[in-house]
């Protein structure tokens, strides 16, 4: 073999691993932020007890990370296009280790409160980063795969967080309590830091963009309004106030397009390029990805109460009923890639017929088995529910990003993560709405398994939507995606 040909053969498999350690790096990040989502509520009971929170704090414990996260997203995934995307994900990652051992440490509720409020902004830095990098540093079909090991750690991330969750309270390790649930990210924070300075390679546009400042303004009290009243209204009773911050999130939107819109025309730098909806892929996956996540979240919440409340399932049992879920996500989200590019958009369409066909699954076992059912007689349909999101997951993630320009990825992911955001709040406050309103102050195990039967049509209906916009997807258009893909 000629010296030059050799010398080629070896950069290029240098080059490989390093693209895999890059992504090996930025999933840590991803991994920490799924795990503390999950890891959290299987902790507030005993928060409640060792540092005497009432129900308002636990409920700051988990919407003070979720609003803060959510309102920063999108800056943050705009910092990372206009500064650096390493530079950004490691202050991320630094952010959010160090809040995570300000938790751990928390000496009264507002203390942890705030120190959540913290990771919050760390993990809005480090997430949006996660996508950007995949998309800059993978092309074709190395990218549906990288795509698809990133659904996959999601997956991973909710199984952990249920089940060592759960068990690290129980163990009850050192006399700690609670507290190892958040002291558990400080060494798998320390580790991707280090890896990430060494691994990771400066990453930002070619022609870095200006920071839109009354942009992240609008986007920001957009957010906030939105959010705020949806994660508490229901809680305290929504009283007017909150109606009405609720009411003006909608012409605050408005007026936040319009800003944008002007500002392009203008030749100045926008926070979101609305030329991006011009995609009828972004423009038609964005929507999707809102309802797929309030889907999931108003699933699990319902669920959880249903098996937690109802049949008085631990903690450990009712993780090990996710984990089911978790297990058929995994596995589709790394066959996903192989079946979208040669099925195209009827690959979404498969994961939303498996996820209406599992619901409907769920209300025959409930109707079958009444309060006496079981784990084992419950795993097959979620492990089924879980199949079909991971079919429609990682594929929807390549169908959004696919026709975004590199100077726009940053701002696109932190679009996509926001609508991540969104939807699991809707999801828990319109199921929550709906499951309280069937259960009707009733505690009996007959209440709950009424209540949850009553609510899961509505995610059957939201499914079979989802299965009906895929639609606006057409055989064409999704080819050209394809060919996006795999150049």
């Amino acid at each position: 073999m000629p010296q030059p040909r050799r010398a080629a053969e070896t950069a290029e498999a240098l080059a490989l691993r390093r693209r895999w350690l890059i992504l090996g790096v930025v999933l840590v990040g991803s991994f920490m932020a799924i795990l503390d989502v999950f890891i959290v509520t299987q902790g507030l009971p005993s928060i409640k007890t060792t540092l005497g929170a009432g129900v308002s704090d636990l409920e700051l414990v988990v919407s003070a990370y979720s609003l803060v996260y959510a309102v920063f997203l999108i800056t943050g995934g705009r910092l990372g296009d206009i500064l650096d995307r390493k530079r950004i994900f490691l202050f991320g990652m630094t952010v959010f280790t160090v809040a995570s051992a300000l938790a751990g440490y928390a000496s009264s509720a507002p203390f942890l409160v705030a120190a959540r409020a913290l990771q919050g902004l760390g993990a809005a830095l480090m997430y949006p980063q996660v996508l950007s990098i995949i998309q800059v540093t993978f092309k074709g079909s190395e990218r549906a795969l990288a795509l698809g090991l990133f659904a996959a750690v999601s997956g991973i991330g909710g199984i952990t967080g249920n089940i060592v969750g759960g068990l690290l309270i129980q163990l009850n390790l050192a006399g700690l309590s609670w507290r190892p649930i958040f002291l558990v990210n400080i060494p798998i924070g320390i580790f991707g830091v280090l890896a990430g300075f060494l691994v990771l390679r400066p990453s930002r546009a070619e022609r870095a963009p200006k920071l839109d400042l009354p942009g992240v303004g609008l986007i920001s009290l957009f957010l906030v309004s939105l959010i705020l009243p949806l994660a508490e209204g229901q809680q305290i009773g929504w009283p007017n106030w909150m109606i009405t911050l609720l009411a003006l999130s909608f012409p605050v939107l408005a007026l936040f397009v319009i800003y944008e819109i002007r500002r392009t025309k203008n030749g100045e730098d926008p926070l979101i390029d609305m030329d991006l909806f011009k995609h009828r892929s972004f423009a038609v996956g964005i929507p999707l990805t809102i309802m797929f996540y309030v889907l999931a979240s108003g699933l699990y919440f319902t669920l959880v109460q249903f098996l937690q409340s109802g049949l008085g399932f631990s903690p450990i049992t009712s993780g090990l009923a996710f984990t089911a879920i978790n297990i058929g996500f995994i596995t589709t989200s790394l066959l996903g890639p192989r079946v979208i590019r040669k099925f195209g958009s009827r690959a979404l369409g498969l994961g939303y017929i498996l996820q209406a066909a599992s619901l409907g699954w769920i209300i025959y076992t409930l109707n079958s088995y009444g309060i006496g059912l079981n784990l084992y007689e419950l795993a097959p349909p979620l492990l089924v529910l879980g199949a079909g999101g991971g079919f429609v997951f990682s594929p929807l993630l390549g169908v959004i990003l696919s026709g975004v320009p590199s100077q726009d990825v940053g701002a696109a992911s932190g679009v996509v993560s926001t609508s991540f955001q969104i939807g699991n709040t809707v999801g828990i406050s319109l199921f929550g709405l709906f499951f309280y309103r069937f259960l009707n102050g009733e505690l009996s195990p007959t209440s709950y398994l009424d209540a949850f039967k009553l609510t899961v049509p509505f995610l059957v209906i939201l499914s079979t939507s989802s299965f009906l916009i895929v639609f606006l997807l057409s055989q064409h258009r999704a080819r050209q995606i394809i060919h996006r893909l795999e150049a």
